[in-house]
């Protein structure tokens, strides 16, 4: 049964409110982008065509107003996008938008090739970086490099899936998306104090996200479940373009996680660890990240094989 209709159902009258309201003027950079699918809300620190673009998404329940300081870090050396996947923070799906990965991959995809700034280095989290895998496969001519976190290879991926649901309640349709409904303010809550590594961290993030919520912000964690984290191991083959693969090590989610298994499918990348850094290293290592970055991306440098 295919029930991530209910995470869709209210999207027409969330609208008006979302994108008029308090949430779409909390920055300067703010945007949103609507495509056929879903409108998508994105921070943009500049179109400077001299730079390369990297874009990073949200890690749900993640929202843009967190970004600011790792956009600092970034934005002498890149062009800087950030944006929120939709029925996740403050980006919109349309009525009926699938969760499948190939769906949602593609609508990033569309997303990007609208943006009109590629090739990107695309700078995704967990569940995210499975869409930047897609489109390094499917996709190429978009992306020039991939920043993977918190990503190990789906096998894994699926039993950290089964760790954040072991009841499988999350994974009921309908019960889980009316559940989440109801109580998704205290689930991001209890995912923070389990995920981040630097606890100093845990009043503005559950802040930041209580006021999204505030604004008509979504967490379609049940549908993401059911219908993007799910099925056979997609084809990620033959994927060569630079890779970083960066891990927090205070991240407790995935303490049994197999870190290097992502290395099947990117054999070419470097291996990262921020042992003090949890769910979120760019977050939470916003300096030490760009270092990384800037040492395998910024220009001239970008493209060149390292030694």
């Amino acid at each position: 049964m295919n029930a991530t209709w209910l995470d869709t159902l209210v999207t027409p009258w969330r609208r008006a409110r979302v994108t008029r309201g308090a949430g779409a003027r909390t920055r300067p950079d703010l945007r949103f982008m609507h495509l056929p699918q879903a409108s998508i809300r994105y921070r943009d620190s500049g179109a400077d065509t001299h730079k390369p673009c990297v874009v990073l998404c949200a890690d749900p329940p993640v929202v843009l107003e967190l970004y600011d300081a790792l956009m600092a870090e970034l934005a002498p050396q890149f062009r800087v996008v950030v944006l929120e996947l939709p029925a996740f923070g403050l980006s919109l799906p349309r009525l009926g938008l699938p969760f499948a990965l190939d769906t949602v991959a593609a609508l990033v995809g569309d997303f990007l090739q609208r943006l009109g700034a590629g090739p990107y280095i695309l700078a995704f989290p967990c569940v995210p970086a499975y869409s930047a895998l897609w489109l390094a496969r499917h996709r190429p001519q978009l992306v020039a490099g991939l920043v993977l976190m918190q990503a190990p290879d789906w096998p894994q991926e699926l039993q950290w899936k089964h760790g954040r649901d072991p009841k499988g309640i999350l994974a009921r349709p309908v019960v889980g998306q009316l559940l989440l409904r109801l109580l998704r303010r205290r689930r991001a809550d209890l995912w923070y104090r389990l995920a981040l590594g630097r606890r100093e961290l845990l009043e503005p993030f559950c802040a930041a996200t209580q006021c999204a919520f505030d604004h008509g912000g979504g967490f379609s964690l049940a549908s993401a479940f059911q219908r993007h984290l799910a099925g056979p191991e997609p084809d990620f083959t033959g994927i060569g373009q630079p890779a970083l693969a960066i891990w927090g090590g205070a991240d407790r989610s995935h303490a049994q996680t197999d870190k290097a298994s992502i290395l099947r499918y990117l054999p070419q990348a470097r291996l990262l660890h921020f042992g003090e850094a949890g769910h979120f290293p760019e977050l939470e290592a916003p300096r030490r990240f760009a270092a990384e970055l800037r040492r395998e991306f910024a220009a001239p440098a970008i493209g060149v094989p390292r030694p």
